[in-house]
């Protein structure tokens, strides 16, 4: 089954562009001119998807994330416009969008911007996955170990489960930061700010199988590997 992406951009040229290149890469696409347009379409179907654009003829995009996460709360929004000011990122951001992009920008970019949105988003796929005594359910959000269910917030549940995805295989700080925030990954410098997400996953593993799964690898980043 197709993913379905809903385009809100005004500019005609650019949303035919969009929906021509994304079609061809698979996905269901759906486009609307302006903000009142895009919401009439939320009444008839789901999206995994919406593209918005901010500077509309009909009102400012920001305005409409709220509305897109009332109604579907596992849309995922990326935010496409030529405003390029760090306030603007930051607001996108705070009132609920997933990632920004600013125009103009390559297509293979945004597809793979979707692309990652959509894995980290995976509970979309109603599905179990298991690693060692830890147990994640993908529609629930919910982390079991050894069959106790673990508080894990929201970056815990996405860091692990990324990690559960790519077992056995070394993952950067870099696509950490990249895959868990997304667009808002361009802000965080600190490696000590990964390093307490992870240190916290770690703690709550350990304490309930007593070892240590995220191994450190130096120079490189981290893997999670039950040996």
């Amino acid at each position: 089954m197709k993913k379905e992406i809903l385009i809100i951009e005004d500019d005609l040229s650019l949303q035919k562009t969009l929906a021509t290149y994304l079609s061809n890469s698979g996905f269901q696409c759906t486009c609307a001119s302006g903000i009142q347009e895009g919401k009439s379409f939320f009444d008839k179907k789901f999206f995994h998807i919406v593209l918005l654009d901010l500077g509309l003829p009909d009102g400012d995009g920001l305005d409409c994330i709220s509305f897109i996460k009332s109604i579907w709360e596992d849309t995922g929004v990326i935010i496409i416009s030529a405003r390029d000011k760090l306030e603007d990122r930051v607001d996108g951001l705070n009132l609920g969008a997933d990632d920004y992009l600013v125009k103009p920008f390559h297509l293979s970019e945004l597809n793979a911007r979707i692309n990652a949105l959509l894995r980290r988003n995976i509970h979309y796929e109603n599905q179990i996955l298991n690693f060692g005594d830890i147990e994640i359910d993908t529609s629930s959000n919910q982390v079991k170990i050894k069959n106790e269910l673990i508080d894990f917030s929201r970056k815990e549940f996405d860091l692990l489960l990324y990690f559960i995805e790519n077992k056995n295989r070394v993952l950067t700080k870099e696509s950490l930061f990249e895959h868990v925030w997304g667009e808002n990954s361009v802000f965080m410098d600190n490696s000590d700010f990964i390093y307490t997400h992870i240190n916290r996953i770690r703690k709550k593993i350990k304490t309930h199988t007593g070892s240590n799964y995220i191994k450190t690898v130096h120079g490189f980043g981290y893997k999670l590997d039950i040996q």
